[in-house]
């Protein structure tokens, strides 16, 4: 080996090895896991924790794509089989689909996204071997049910900080589906760094589904979403899940965000519950209107899949779909937030309050996909997949950073 190569050689591992100690830096009382590097395409990086793909993509939005598709070629693949299996040859009636009702879904969600967006799955669809159409079927799974009237959303969220933290925000959240939907669960953090000068924002969802139901920004600002008060959909609307893409790329903090959620007429009813290092809040958007609650105690503020405002004229969820989970949930959290007032940490979070099931009090169940908690202030979040992958810290400072 010449002397030329050896220095190379022993400069790469030594950026690995300091990049892959700066990933696993310790957070007191959590089991912390180290990030891999896996593989690398046109410039963008594909690296593991655990049995998170944690993505970062450069460039512009086509190339960004092109980084996704090839990187996560195998996911991608094993995502649209599964969609096949849970869609089109599932033996209950009730959940089978046909092509052409698939199709026609996924090509109504991405007629309405912004141009940047679409760039992105043109790239997906150039090097997943997948082509543009099962590319398109990928990135809609999640409303394949939705529209049929399926399912029904058993999401939450909760932010706590000051009294209940002695500090920063921390943030739980239980993004939750038909439990079908674990056939499609490899969590992916995939961290979206345009040279547009948008501000680099990280998405956590399933392989290939490109929108923000769950994603944080470079200034700590977090956003996720639950379904709200069933009133049907706006599709002469940009979806909402895209606009919050855009939000994450555009606004610092909850004060940016602010007036821009007050503008903002969704195309599904939603609960947009949003924090950065300072505090939370929670945004109720029917079809018509946007009220933002601002806390359910001082230093604290929870949701579930109903509005809570006080000024919403709306007759409730009929007790057949939902008899009270939504209430018990949201209040189950705010009980076990109560219990730990003044000591919650990350870990706290973690292992006292989403990781308990509804029947324990708590707000966990069946159909919980995943699970995030958000230290935004750290620029750190961990990912769970209820009784697949344990709990695993992805500190994302370091990765909006990486050139």
């Amino acid at each position: 080996m010449n002397k030329r190569l050896c220095i190379v050689l022993c400069t790469v591992m030594l950026i690995f090895s300091i990049l892959s100690a700066s990933f696993a830096e310790d957070s007191v009382g959590a089991k912390t896991t180290e990030l891999k590097y896996i593989a690398e395409f046109q410039g963008g990086k594909l690296f593991k924790a655990g049995a998170v793909s944690v993505l970062v993509l450069k460039g512009n939005y086509r190339q960004m794509g092109r980084q996704y598709g090839a990187l996560l070629k195998d996911d991608l693949q094993a995502m649209h089989t599964a969609i096949g299996e849970v869609f089109l040859n599932n033996p209950d009636e009730k959940r089978r689909m046909t092509v052409d009702e698939l199709n026609t879904i996924a090509r109504a969600l991405f007629d309405r996204y912004p141009h940047r967006y679409k760039e992105i799955l043109y790239g997906m669809a150039e090097t997943s071997g997948l082509g543009l159409d099962k590319v398109l079927l990928v990135n809609a799974l999640e409303w394949f049910p939705k529209i049929n009237k399926l399912s029904y959303g058993k999401c939450s969220g909760i932010a706590v900080w000051g009294p209940y933290t002695k500090g920063p925000v921390i943030f739980g959240r239980n993004d939750d589906d038909d439990p079908a939907y674990l056939a499609f669960a490899r969590p992916v953090v995939a961290v979206f760094k345009p040279n547009d000068g948008s501000i680099p924002a990280a998405l956590i969802n399933y392989p290939g589904v490109i929108y923000n139901a769950t994603g944080m920004n470079a200034d700590g600002l977090f956003i996720e979403l639950n379904a709200g008060n069933d009133m049907g959909f706006s599709l002469d609307r940009t979806s909402i899940f895209t606009t919050l893409f855009l939000y994450l790329q555009e606004y610092h903090n909850l004060v940016e965000l602010d007036r821009a959620m007050r503008s903002t007429l969704v195309d599904m009813s939603s609960i947009i519950n949003v924090a950065d290092p300072t505090r939370g809040y929670s945004y109720e958007c029917s079809l018509w209107d946007t009220k933002r609650r601002d806390q359910d105690a001082e230093g604290i503020v929870a949701a579930a899949n109903e509005y809570s405002h006080p000024d919403w004229n709306i007759t409730p969820l009929d007790p057949k779909r939902d008899p009270g989970a939504n209430q018990l949930r949201k209040g189950n959290l705010l009980k076990l937030s109560a219990r730990y007032k003044g000591a919650i940490t990350p870990e706290v979070m973690m292992e006292k309050i989403m990781d308990v099931a509804i029947k324990d009090g708590g707000a966990t169940h069946a159909g919980t996909i995943f699970q995030i908690v958000a230290a935004p202030a750290d620029r750190k979040i961990w990912v769970k997949v209820p009784g697949r992958v344990d709990w695993t810290e992805i500190s994302l400072g370091p990765l909006f950073q990486m050139k």
